[in-house]
């Protein structure tokens, strides 16, 4: 970086044969299920509330559900860099409970958004939630590896992911059954949620600060390009290519599978079906991915998964769509999403295990805000070829796999073969 590297005043705090599940585990993996159920029934709920022909589509208008995915992202881009700084500065655990706190309110003004049918105040309240997530990310993130130490990272990752995945599902599965409800009952169901959060966070204590030397930088975006300075072009940093253009490949994918329900006329209840196979399958591989890698880095899980994850969707691009059913794409999107997370996990790891604990949270905010970017390029490209070019939603997907092969190749072949080579610092192993 161009500061001088600030001074470590802890250290990885988790004894290598300490249980996965400690207080301090328990507790993060409680606190981000409520954080990632609230963020979704939200999402769920506004997406659904600003469609075309819905109650509050007058509000926003054509594309109106567009501006809804980018006051999600946009505050990610702009507040990471903050919040990867505090989150090396000041001990995690305090950071992570600060954001549940904060939810309590902001939930409190969706719920009143609700009662009194005002959109904006709705809208206002997802900005801040989407914010108060952007600063909770990387100190969720951060403090894995010292709640469990190098030996558990991998099988705590897994975990991890897996329940964010079922938060997702969670989330999605229950907006639209509580919107036709109620609308109040959203709200008081965001604020139950935010209290879940809060009392869980309580559990997680005894995180020691990381970087207390750490200058502070007031420009949103220059702890991005001193972190990248840092880290290029070595092994995190290709950690963290791959690991954003892999984003940007997915977010083309979320945005095709919908499009199965008209031509082959499936109900809603089976368009969920489509998008819980291919997050559920996400959530299955980073498990058995961090089961299987034990103390290890096991590089050669990201060719093997985006392999896997690019022959799927080069077979569902070429496929006609009469020879599709619901049942065969969601096998395919399990398969799909069951390689996605061998792809991760090991690069979730290298990100970790590889960074020093001073700069940790701000190479895992860095790497976020890239891929966050270049899920925003890859939606705006995916609109343009659909939407102006004319392209068919399906025959993107063979963009897709064209995206994954390349990364895929350039691990396995390229200047990102270091990946295959990454060893824990431990220097237990390899793939």
């Amino acid at each position: 970086m161009s500061d001088p590297i600030p001074v470590e005043s802890g250290t990885e705090q988790a004894d290598p044969r300490t249980r996965v599940w400690n207080r301090n585990f328990t507790g993060l993996v409680i606190t981000q299920f409520a954080g990632a159920t609230n963020d979704n029934i939200l999402k769920t709920v506004l997406l659904l509330q600003f469609a075309r022909g819905q109650k509050w589509f007058d509000t926003l208008g054509d594309g109106g559900t567009g501006i809804i995915s980018l006051m999600l992202t946009v505050p990610f881009v702009l507040l990471l860099g903050f919040a990867g700084q505090l989150a090396d500065r000041l001990p995690k655990h305090r950071i992570i409970t600060a954001t549940r706190l904060v939810e309590v309110p902001i939930a409190g003004l969706a719920m009143y958004g609700f009662f009194i049918d005002s959109p904006w105040t709705v809208l206002v309240a997802y900005v801040l939630l989407a914010s108060e997530s952007a600063f909770f990310s990387p100190s969720k993130y951060g403090s894995i590896r010292e709640i469990t130490g190098d030996a558990r990272l991998n099988e705590a990752n897994g975990i991890i992911n897996l329940s964010t995945n079922i938060a997702i599902l969670f989330g999605i599965g229950i907006g639209g059954p509580l919107l036709h409800h109620s609308e109040d009952a959203v709200g008081v169901v965001l604020v139950v949620f935010a209290l879940i959060g809060l009392g869980s966070s309580l559990m997680i204590r005894g995180l020691v600060a990381q970087g207390v030397g750490l200058k502070r930088r007031m420009n949103p975006f220059a702890s991005y390009f001193d972190t990248i300075r840092s880290i290029r072009p070595g092994l995190i940093w290709a950690a963290s290519l791959a690991w954003a253009w892999f984003y940007a490949a997915a977010i083309v994918v979320i945005a095709v599978v919908p499009e199965y329900t008209t031509p082959l006329g499936l109900s809603g209840s089976e368009g969920s079906l489509l998008l819980g196979s291919i997050g559920l399958g996400i959530g299955i591989g980073c498990l058995l991915a961090g089961r299987l890698s034990g103390a290890r880095i096991r590089g050669g899980f990201t060719v093997w998964g985006g392999a896997v994850f690019c022959g799927v969707f080069f077979l569902l691009g070429a496929t006609p769509l009469t020879v599709l059913n619901v049942w065969v794409l969601s096998v395919a999107l399990l398969l799909a999403g069951t390689g996605a997370g061998f792809f991760l996990i090991p690069l979730q790891a290298i990100q970790q295990m590889c960074s020093s604990p001073g700069e940790r949270a701000r190479v895992l905010a860095t790497a976020n805000a890239l891929s966050f970017l270049l899920m925003s390029l890859a939606s705006a490209a995916y609109w343009a070829l659909v939407a102006k070019a004319g392209v068919s939603p399906f025959h993107v997907l063979l963009l897709v796999g064209v995206l994954m092969l390349g990364i895929t190749l350039w691990i396995r072949h390229g200047t990102g073969r270091q990946i295959l080579l990454a060893t824990a610092p431990s220097g237990r192993g390899v793939s």
